[in-house]
């Protein structure tokens, strides 16, 4: 089972409300609306991305991390797995 089990339909709630969003941006553009409004509401999206990774990333480490390192198994695997997911999100 997935350490985010606990906290998945409020990210399915969020996902979908992404989702909602997404088609959204794609009418704007379709209606050529102005750039800035587009821009706001992607800026939604990117925003809610990053709010949806940031729950799945804590249970991530409440879960699988700690399990991991308490069995002292594979350890250093999942904290240099997390490390590097960290990287791709902090990238800018």
């Amino acid at each position: 089972m997935p350490s985010y089990a606990k906290d998945k339909q409020d990210v399915l709630v969020r996902l979908r409300r992404m989702e909602g969003q997404l088609k959204g941006i794609q009418r704007m553009v379709e209606e050529d609306r102005y750039c800035v409004d587009v821009l706001n509401q992607l800026s939604s999206v990117i925003a809610a991305t990053q709010k949806v990774a940031a729950i799945i990333m804590k249970d991530h480490i409440h879960g699988c991390v700690r399990d991991a390192l308490t069995r002292n198994e594979r350890g250093d695997d999942y904290i240099n797995e997390l490390v590097s997911v960290v990287e791709r999100f902090t990238k800018k």
